[in-house]
């Protein structure tokens, strides 16, 4: 099994900062929180967070050869683009940008999926692909979410 802490490091450092920023954003907020603000907490530290350091220490932990560093950073750039994605289209309300967000952040949950393929089978690989489902289920319902407020102001 290849070293796990090196082939995690970009995904558990963006995630750690992630974790840190919401934290601290939180603490600034707290006297006076808006909810624009809340959500980018929140989002920071589970999905920029803690969702990225899980992918990718248990793609590090489940694969049977280290991956390719081409494979590791195009999957953690993807990841990040669609969090950039994501996060810019609901604090600037573009619905457009959360879309292409979550387009870019579902195929980098498929490349991480599919990276795995050949990894060490059992009950951990099965738990981390359903993570990702978990995952990718969950951006579907942000955008629905996002799509109803669009037309909740588009109403008003």
């Amino acid at each position: 099994m290849p070293q796990t802490g090196a082939k995690a490091a970009p995904f558990t450092w963006l995630g750690v900062a992630a974790i840190v920023a919401g934290g601290a954003l939180a603490a600034a907020i707290a006297h006076r929180p808006a909810q624009n603000l809340v959500w980018l907490v929140a989002y920071l530290v589970l999905v920029v967070g803690v969702a990225q350091y899980v992918l990718g220490a248990g793609q590090a932990a489940l694969a049977r050869r280290a991956l390719p560093a081409g494979v590791l950073w195009g999957e953690w750039a993807l990841l990040n683009l669609g969090h950039l994605g994501v996060i810019g289209g609901r604090l600037a309300e573009l619905f457009t940008a959360v879309l292409v967000g979550t387009l870019a952040y579902a195929a980098a949950l498929a490349w991480f999926v599919l990276a795995l393929r050949g990894g060490v089978a059992g009950t951990r690989l099965l738990l981390y692909r359903l993570f990702a489902l978990f995952l990718l289920l969950s951006s579907l319902v942000g955008v629905a979410l996002t799509v109803a407020r669009h037309y909740s102001f588009l109403a008003s």
